[in-house]
């Protein structure tokens, strides 16, 4: 398996190419949702399209059921925070630092157990 075919995406996101170059940048870019520093994939899904890249990084993604590009809901493709207020979901993230930090490792663990 790919090392690309390994991230959370949507399918409007990846494009059409199968064959799509991905340019990688570790630890490139701060997460939107934990603040973490995260590897960043840039690409252009199609000719004259403009570079989409990562905005979240794997482990909010698959803890949110986000893509990574778009931060779209992967099962109703709607905007997270809509989705959220919709199924009155709450936002367990802790807010200091140690604490982030210490919710990430454990995420991580599960998701790929």
């Amino acid at each position: 398996k790919q090392w690309y075919q390994r991230r959370v995406r949507g399918q409007t996101c990846l494009g059409d190419n199968p064959y799509m170059r991905m340019i990688r940048e570790t630890y490139g870019k701060e997460c939107t949702i934990c603040s973490r520093p995260f590897t960043v994939f840039r690409w252009c899904p199609g000719a004259k399209m403009r570079y989409k890249k990562t905005e979240v990084c794997q482990t909010c993604a698959k803890t949110k059921n986000v893509c990574q590009t778009c931060i779209l809901d992967l099962e109703y493709g709607l905007p997270v925070q809509v989705r959220d207020q919709a199924l009155k979901l709450q936002d367990n993230i802790p807010r200091s630092d140690v604490n982030r930090e210490y919710w990430q490792q454990n995420n991580e663990v599960a998701i790929n157990k």
